[in-house]
């Protein structure tokens, strides 16, 4: 795995299926494309660089989550596909689990039970 930037003045450049904006680092795992980008003058490339997920694009962010089987991704903005890839899910759903002891039940905060009167 490489990541390849594309150090030319142009917006971007697609190459074997692959669009290299430009001065954006793009993570290649095809090892034949890494061979031939090493001829081409106008790319950099880096092995097994760590770039920070904050400065990835969105399209990049989107991709690490597909290939991570993250539900929902493609609806997600920039901060909920981050925190999705660190683990945390998505953000944006403040939905309390089923068992979740602090999730009220009936409309007065009680259980379900408690509005009802005991029969005989």
């Amino acid at each position: 795995m490489a990541y390849i930037t594309y150090r030319g003045e142009n917006t971007s450049l697609m190459l074997y299926g692959i669009r290299f904006p430009a001065k954006v680092p793009v993570q290649v795992e095809q090892g034949e494309v890494v061979k031939k980008l090493r001829e081409r003058s106008d790319f950099d490339i880096k092995e097994d660089k760590v770039i920070p997920l904050e400065d990835l694009t969105l399209v990049q962010l989107k991709d690490k989550a597909k290939a991570a089987n993250i539900e929902g991704f493609g609806s997600m903005n920039k901060s909920d596909l981050i925190a999705a890839l660190r683990g945390g899910g998505k953000p944006s759903d403040n939905t309390p689990p089923a068992d979740d002891p602090s999730k009220p039940e009936g409309a007065d905060g009680k259980s379900a039970d408690a509005n009802n009167p005991p029969t005989a």
